[in-house]
């Protein structure tokens, strides 16, 4: 489901485009160069098949390093760790883990608490509708509890 939640949160786009905090970036939100750099300096395009690789690669790379880091991201239910991901893909792993209190509320299994510190956060200024959907699935621990994810657990 992780790649589903991304695509959703991230959108696809052939060409590169400047991110929220005008980063380069193509494909599905795969950062390509530094902040505020000329788009003319990327003259080139990626499928959607090609987009989705690049997540794929990231989302594996993502999952190995919160796993070593964090002992309690593997006893967590599929949809939280799928949450936590998306945090660190958009944010990076350095972002994420300048969440101290809400990790510390996730690894003691208080999601409530966690969900209320993640949107106490320059994050949830940046992106507040994202945070936000995030925010009640952490606590709800379902995707159903928010309308835009009702369906990424079909298949196709």
């Amino acid at each position: 489901m992780q790649t589903k939640l991304i695509e959703i949160e991230e959108g696809y786009r052939s060409r590169p485009y400047h991110c929220t905090q005008g980063y380069p970036t193509i494909g599905i939100g795969k950062k390509i160069g530094p902040k505020n750099a000329d788009l003319e300096l990327y003259q080139f395009s990626v499928s959607r098949e090609i987009a989705g690789m690049f997540l794929n690669d990231e989302l594996g790379m993502l999952n190995r390093q919160l796993t070593k880091k964090f002992t309690w991201f593997v006893n967590l239910s599929q949809t939280r760790k799928d949450i936590i991901i998306s945090m660190c893909y958009q944010l990076g792993l350095v972002g994420f883990c300048k969440f101290k209190k809400t990790i510390a509320y996730i690894a003691a299994g208080d999601y409530r608490d966690a969900s209320v510190e993640m949107l106490d956060s320059r994050w949830h200024k940046q992106t507040p509708e994202r945070s936000m959907r995030h925010s009640v699935v952490m606590c709800s621990g379902d995707y159903e509890s928010v309308d835009l994810y009702k369906n990424i657990n079909e298949e196709g």
